[in-house]
């Protein structure tokens, strides 16, 4: 009886000391886990292979096109601060239009003043030869699409988010602070009022 309760006090010993020590089943957890922490840190990895802009470069839109028979949108990439000045030489190097300013841009509480150079296509007509996707038919057609495309791109760039573009006054005038004027649709805008095509004053 003796030897016999010896022996069951040893196995007992033994598989409580089998007890405290992981199974072998319970070991695959670690391994499992590792694995997972690679995968998500290897997921950056495989997403930097994707193309991405530089570091700093931020995407505008610009607006080609007219009030009365619409828009279409190109995207314009860019750095640092956007500039009036830049999203208007975003448009000449989109469509080939020369639109050279006889001045900075002027902004204010009532809005913006553009001042186009008399050298620009307002006022010379469109290029030679004209680009397929921006060709103008005629003089009319050019300016009403070259105003309204400079109006509709400074007040879609430059409205808060939530904010109604339409609200930001764009107003043109020609050098010496004079009206706009094009003698050969014989039309001009009055300084005093913010631009609109259909606001023009027959000569």
């Amino acid at each position: 009886m003796k030897k016999l309760a010896i022996l069951f006090a040893l196995t007992l010993c033994a598989a409580l000391a089998g007890c405290s020590q992981p199974a072998q089943g319970e070991e695959s957890p670690a391994p499992q886990e590792s694995s997972k922490a690679e995968v998500i840190t290897a997921s950056p990895a495989d997403e930097s292979d994707e193309p991405r802009p530089p570091e700093g470069e931020r995407t505008v839109t610009l607006y080609i096109g007219t009030k009365a028979g619409g828009f279409a949108e190109y995207a314009m990439t860019y750095e640092g601060e956007l500039t009036p000045e830049a999203l208007i030489q975003g448009i000449a190097d989109l469509t080939g239009w020369d639109l050279t300013l006889a001045e900075s841009v002027t902004s204010g509480k009532g809005g913006m003043g553009v001042c186009l150079s008399s050298e620009s296509a307002l006022f010379t007509g469109p290029p030679d030869p004209q680009k397929e996707e921006f060709r103008m038919y005629d003089v009319g057609q050019l300016a009403e699409t070259i105003l309204d495309s400079i109006q509709k791109t400074l007040q879609e760039g430059f409205t808060l988010e939530g904010g109604d573009p339409d609200t930001l006054d764009i107003w043109y005038y020609m050098e010496g602070t004079k009206p706009l004027e094009l003698p050969a649709l014989g039309l001009s805008w009055p300084i005093d009022q913010p631009y609109q095509w259909t606001g023009a004053r027959s000569e």
